[in-house]
């Protein structure tokens, strides 16, 4: 019989990458995507894919109570970037315990967790990016509670170059130009390379095997956290990987803000002290649930290039 398997942020980046994958194993997992509109188009368009679409807004208790019953696992996300929290950054703790506690309540039995590391203990006070601390507080909570979790440390998203608009095909002067807030080109410092994750294929592979896996490696995979990003890649290589498959030449400009405080930190974080330090990647962990990581070639081949409207070479 198929898993019931609940997905918030169903109709996001993570979410949605989960949510899309799931649907493709109907005989495994029976998803239910989360959403404060389910008449969405991305709602509907996951209706449409067999998913069954429900309600659910994090800040309210009653609604995941409701949503999270007979759930045998959650896909769990928050989104500082949701009015909701970004108008009272506080929320999004809120709403992670909000959603753990109902997933407790509810007897959820496997419970993957998207998550970042403390800014504060990585800068020791210096760098705090509230898009860090509030995910990094439900780690906590969890942990606490002895709740059956795994954390998935994040990446920084490939996708952001084309849902933030980071980078375009230059037509007039024949060049690809890239455009990113506070990111420097370069660093002499090994590990101050952001590390990058394609989330359509890698997040969503790493959530549906740690649920493959879950009956089997329980006692391993508990509070274990897995580091789902591929490499640590620089603009610098991001654009050579352009060139490589377009045979465009292009260029790197380093714009001085995002525009959202909390965002620059991070950003500043990544320039000074990376995200992740030392640590491999791509993780050992994961490489040994069976996944298969994808970098940026495949991220330009696949998404980037049809997106600048670009041929490959």
């Amino acid at each position: 019989m198929a898993r019931l398997v609940a997905v918030t942020g169903a109709t996001g980046n993570q979410g949605g990458s989960v949510a899309k994958l799931l649907l493709h194993y109907p005989d495994d997992y029976h998803v239910r995507a989360l959403t404060r509109n389910p008449q969405s188009a991305a709602a509907q368009q996951l209706a449409g894919l067999g998913a069954e679409v429900v309600k659910a807004d994090l800040t309210i208790p009653a609604d995941l109570q409701e949503a999270l019953r007979g759930c045998w696992g959650v896909f769990g996300v928050t989104n500082f970037y949701d009015s909701k929290i970004k108008d009272d950054p506080g929320s999004e703790e809120r709403q992670g315990k909000n959603l753990v506690d109902a997933a407790i309540a509810n007897g959820v039995q496997c419970f993957v967790w998207s998550t970042l590391p403390s800014s504060h203990k990585i800068s020791s006070g210096r760098l705090v990016s509230r898009i860090y601390e509030g995910k990094y507080h439900v780690d906590d909570y969890i942990r606490e509670k002895g709740f059956p979790a795994v954390f998935l440390y994040t990446g920084n998203f490939y996708e952001n170059m084309v849902f933030r608009s980071h980078m375009r095909y230059n037509r007039e002067v024949d060049r690809v130009e890239f455009h990113q807030p506070v990111i420097k080109e370069t660093t002499q410092c090994t590990y101050c390379v952001v590390a990058m994750l394609y989330v359509q294929k890698d997040l969503a592979a790493v959530t549906k095997a740690v649920f493959d896996h879950w009956d089997a490696r329980k006692e391993e995979l508990h509070h274990q956290y897995l580091y789902v990003a591929n490499a640590r890649v620089t603009p610098v290589e991001i654009l050579a990987s352009v060139k490589k498959l377009t045979g465009k030449d292009g260029v790197y400009e380093v714009l001085p803000t995002t525009g959202v405080p909390d965002r620059d930190i991070m950003f500043q974080l990544y320039n000074e002290l990376g995200m992740y330090g030392s640590k491999t990647l791509p993780d050992e962990n994961i490489l040994a649930l069976g996944v298969q990581m994808h970098g940026i070639d495949d991220f330009v081949r696949e998404v980037l290039a049809p997106h600048l409207r670009l041929p490959l070479v």
